[in-house]
């Protein structure tokens, strides 16, 4: 090895022009590569999945269970190198979920879920569709919609206009339409009426559904010309629908006017969005494909918005953008290009201080942009993202003590020969082989010293799922940045070395050098003569450390500061949406109290497409907050999170979660419901699953750390159960499809056909007017027609009663289970933990046939620990192995007491960490270098 990095310095200080060409080289595609590598202010750690999201409005969460969900689990469950399945079904509402290994990609996710959403048979009425590729760090951009117009048509001129032309920006997902009514065109039927005119819902539907239709007739010819043939019928303004026939009788027409008032209306709300002082606004959430750079796609969409302001919509229209992940990104930038500056800064001074010369500091200092570079590069070219982990990960000092030994070997080579033939013959000499023997002598060294650092970011690269996609972006990024300043120490340096180190060369000495210089050694001698108690002090540090390492408290993803919050509030499951708007509204005014929020944004509910599963029970708040630099107030971010945590405490029954958006939808993704840290009971009875989790909740609420604490109940819903009866039905002669059929219809809604603006598209719904379907007296008089024309009241075939069913069904595998979730604040994860499995474990009795399982983000830790448990010491052998084999080569004595001890010293670092063993492991650069000169 030391001959041919001995080689290598050669051929660099032969050939230094094309060196030097090659490192300019490197400057020009780094800096390309740093404008087009994807930077993320947080690392997506989630792995591969596809999401089956199915509505099918007024369905129980029962009922999408059984004839939705277990259908399609039982399909996807056969996709290969998935690892888990996951369902909610809630009212109206079935997500499942697949998660794939690491290796697999989006494309094949897809491309396998869609193949398998083929072959199940769902329901009349249900519609599925796989959800675009994102990831839980997709999230780019939120807008809303700004008019004096009615809420119904903003929400037509966003799902029409808007979305269509955002989403066909490069690089974005898709787009989730939160808030505003959906317009439809409702015939409100009077029964009153139908009854008079003997005629059922049935008729009216059918009625309807027919009259709504275009025909061709191929074409005719007149002339010497062709004319296409169109028989047109669609309907074209409201007088249309109110105008269609029902029957004929008596030679009477009978009209839907006869029977109905047309009207345009809107689908039944499931969310609402406020922001600021405005209460009911349309809002847009533009998600970003996985892998694509939000640097780039970012300035596309806001090209884009401009474009629709300014030229597509109305006048009165605006898209007003408020969340824009730019700045998060910048503000990751900032941060990155200031640790940057501040390390050459100071690396510079602390080896202008010992060295004492401009030009060996410069050429030192210049390799820490290059290695950089270089890693930018290498980044590029694997198809990895950068993020503020990864690159707040490099340790510039560490990257500059292979080229600060070569550099001080040179300088003292050079320095010793100038003092030896006089400098003015000095000045004169080549300067050659002086290079190549002071940098060829320790070249060898800070090979080994280089490759013993790389081999220690192995158990970094041997995490997994959440663990490895939060690191292994760090490894690769330290690694190749230690390969970059490895190359550059043995070429560029030495070919820098023969243009700058030409003349002059003289050891100059200052105060703080000439101390560290007289001291050490004093220091060095002081302890050879008590080798006994310096070796019985460090065994007492060592043993002092390993006291300390097994209290020291456990972590697992590091927290980034977004500079925002995102507050959970968890109401009651059977509250509606009037009631959790009013509590949403009330507590945003207390949010806004705080001089340090900038805006707040309140949602209640779930968006229009079911991408969020949730209730009228969620109220969620994005919390924008002013740069804590221009905070009045002298207080840090979690003060001010629990003065806000005081302050809304005051609602009773609602339970409170505090977040930030990102990590927020990490957390959900990693766990499988809202909350960062979650107990899951399994089993198959909902009401035994309840009980144990309060068992589980109150087990733990006195865990000195653990925040948040919410059961996420399955039961809570009230239903108005109407239970047909066969043999009732069967005496009457009612067929069940049709009871059902004018069920859905009068009290839900059901279209018939649509209605086309232009391009838009709306449903022609049939529903019975408000006040006579807004009871449980009104419902059963709802008439059933019968095989013999005769009318029958539902009452008369069925049992109308209110009971609380299953607002929703959680299931992962093959099993149903229920989630405690909570947060932990002011104390360490590990240890917290602990504490709260030793509770549980002797306060609660889980029965066999049910489980119990710690999951979110501990569940990461554990198997980070278990792998690192493995792979740590095998590395160590390693390292050890590798070292003692050099060391013979050298021909060095058996490890010294002391550096061993210090070494070993290392140990009592934050291993917990995967950085600590890599640590750890850069003794060892030091003690080749002590070999070299001992």
């Amino acid at each position: 090895m030391t001959k041919i990095v001995q080689q290598i310095v050669s051929f660099s200080l032969k050939n230094y022009i094309i060196v030097l060409f090659l490192t300019a080289l490197l400057v020009v595609s780094g800096i390309v590569a740093y404008l087009h590598t994807p930077i993320e202010a947080y690392p997506d750690v989630t792995n591969t999945r596809a999401r089956i999201i199915t509505q099918w409005p007024g369905r129980s969460a029962e009922e999408i269970e059984k004839f939705v969900t277990l259908p399609l689990m039982k399909e996807l469950n056969t996709i290969p190198k998935k690892s888990d399945v996951r369902s909610i079904s809630l009212f109206g509402l079935s997500v499942v979920t697949v998660l794939f290994d690491d290796d697999v990609d989006d494309f094949y996710a897809q491309q396998y879920a869609a193949n398998r959403l083929q072959s199940v048979d769902l329901p009349y009425g249900a519609d599925a569709s796989i959800e675009p590729p994102a990831g839980a760090t997709g999230e780019i951009f939120r807008y809303v919609l700004k008019s004096k117009r009615d809420i119904k048509e903003l929400t037509a001129i966003h799902d029409w206009v808007v979305e269509r032309e955002l989403v066909a920006v490069p690089g974005v997902s898709n787009i989730i339409s939160f808030g505003g009514e959906e317009k439809i065109y409702e015939i409100k039927i009077n029964p009153t009426e139908l009854a008079n005119y003997d005629l059922s819902p049935l008729d009216v539907y059918d009625a309807v559904a027919k009259s709504n239709i275009n025909v061709g007739g191929d074409v005719i010819e007149r002339g010497n010309q062709a004319y296409v043939v169109r028989g047109v019928g669609l309907l074209e303004q409201i007088e249309d629908i109110e105008n269609i026939l029902i029957k004929v009788k008596a030679n009477t027409p009978i009209l839907v006017k006869h029977v109905a008032r047309v009207a345009v209306a809107a689908k039944p709300r499931l969310g609402k969005v406020g922001l600021q002082d405005d209460t009911d606004l349309v809002q847009g959430i533009v998600m970003m494909l996985r892998g694509e750079n939000p640097g780039d796609v970012i300035p596309r969409l806001k090209e884009k918005i401009a474009e629709l302001n300014n030229s597509t919509l109305p006048p009165d229209v605006k898209i007003e953008p408020f969340i824009d992940r730019t700045e998060l990104v910048n503000a990751t930038v900032d941060t990155v290009s200031k640790n940057i500056v501040e390390g050459i800064l100071f690396v510079s001074i602390i080896v202008f201080i010992f060295l004492f010369n401009w030009r060996t500091t410069l050429i030192v200092a210049s390799v820490i942009p290059l290695s950089f570079l270089f890693a930018l590069l290498m980044l590029r070219i694997q198809g990895l993202p950068a993020n503020l982990i990864s690159l707040g990960a490099i340790d510039f000092g560490l990257l500059l003590e292979g080229t600060l030994v070569i550099v001080e070997s040179v300088f003292v080579t050079m320095e010793v020969r100038a003092h030896q033939l006089g400098m003015e013959r000095f000045n004169k000499s080549s300067k050659l082989g002086l290079i190549r023997k002071g940098a060829g002598s320790v070249g060898g060294y800070i090979v080994f010293a280089q490759l013993i650092l790389i081999v220690a970011l192995i158990p970094i690269f041997s995490f997994q799922k959440v663990e490895g996609k939060m690191f292994r972006p760090l490894a690769f990024t330290l690694g190749y940045a230690l390969l970059g300043s490895l190359l550059l120490s043995i070429t560029y340096v030495p070919a820098l070395c023969r243009l700058m180190l030409t003349k002059n060369i003289r050891e100059k000495e200052n105060v703080i050098s000439r101390f560290f210089k007289n001291n050490l050694f004093k220091l060095f001698l002081w302890s050879n003569r008590r080798r006994k108690w310096v070796v019985l002090g460090f065994i007492l540090i060592l043993a002092g450390c390993a006291v300390r390492f097994m209290f020291y408290g456990t972590e697992f993803i590091p927290k980034l500061n977004e500079g925002a919050l995102y507050v959970r509030a968890t109401l009651p499951n059977s509250v509606n949406l009037q009631e959790s708007t009013r509590l949403a509204e009330e507590m945003k005014r207390k949010i806004r109290g705080f001089e340090e929020v900038k805006f707040v944004l309140n949602q209640v509910g779930r968006p229009n497409d079911g991408t969020d599963p949730t209730g009228f029970f969620n109220i969620e708040f994005h919390i924008q907050l002013h740069p804590e630099k221009q905070w009045k107030r002298s207080l840090k971010k979690d003060e001010m999170v629990e003065e806000m945590r005081k302050s809304l405490d005051v609602y009773p029954g609602i339970v409170l979660g505090f977040s930030q958006p990102i990590q927020d939808n990490v957390e959900e993704y990693v766990a499988g419901v809202k909350s960062s840290l979650v107990v899951k009971i399994y089993g198959n009875n909902l009401f035994e699953l309840e009980k144990y989790a309060d068992q589980v909740a109150n087990s733990i609420r006195s865990v000195k750390g653990i925040e948040d604490l919410n059961v996420y109940r399955n039961i809570g819903l009230p239903e108005l159960r109407i239970q047909l009866h066969d043999h009732k039905m069967s005496r009457y002669g009612i067929d069940i499809a049709d009871a059902q059929a004018v069920i859905e219809m009068a009290i839900g809604g059901r279209a018939a056909t649509k209605f086309y603006e232009e391009e838009r598209m709306f449903d022609v719904r049939l529903r019975f007017d408000k006040p006579y379907r807004d009871n449980e007296e009104k419902i059963g008089e709802m008439m059933i027609p019968a095989e013999d024309g005769k009318k029958v009241p539902l009452k008369e075939i069925a049992t109308i009663s209110y009971i609380t069913g299953p607002a929703f069904i959680y299931r992962e595998g093959s099993s149903r289970y229920i989630a405690v979730g909570f947060s932990i604040q002011g104390r360490d994860l590990g240890s917290t933990i602990a504490e709260a499995k030793a509770k549980v474990a002797k306060e609660v009795k889980i029965p066999v046939k049910n489980k119990m399982t710690w999951a979110g983000e501990f569940e990461s830790k554990e198997r980070a620990s278990q792998q690192l448990s493995v792979i740590v010491p095998a590395v160590l052998l390693l390292v050890l192995f590798y070292c003692t084999s050099i060391l013979v080569l050298l021909r060095t004595p058996s490890l010294q007491p002391a550096p061993f001890l210090l070494h070993l010293s290392g140990l009592s670092l934050p291993m917990d960490h995967p950085n600590g063993f890599w640590y750890f492991s850069r003794y060892w650069l030091y003690y080749f270098i002590w070999c070299k000169y001992h």
